[in-house]
């Protein structure tokens, strides 16, 4: 709810700008990619979203493939 209000009082920041100010440093693509998607996802099945868990879940995942 706070993030449409601050959609239309045109005070939303870029998704990158999020995860960089979370992060403390600039995002790859693919990261703000991926978290676009669970973002999106978590809408489509009415699940609330916590940014900073879609962050360590996707970092945790790339831990393991790399």
């Amino acid at each position: 709810m706070k993030a449409q209000i601050a959609i239309l009082q045109g005070k939303s920041k870029p998704l990158k700008d999020v995860i960089a100010d979370i992060l403390g440093e600039e995002p790859e693509e693919v990261l703000v990619d991926a978290v676009e998607n669970n973002i999106l996802l978590a809408q489509e099945q009415g699940e609330s979203i916590d940014l900073s868990l879609i962050l360590k879940s996707i970092q945790a995942m790339s831990d393991k493939w790399a």
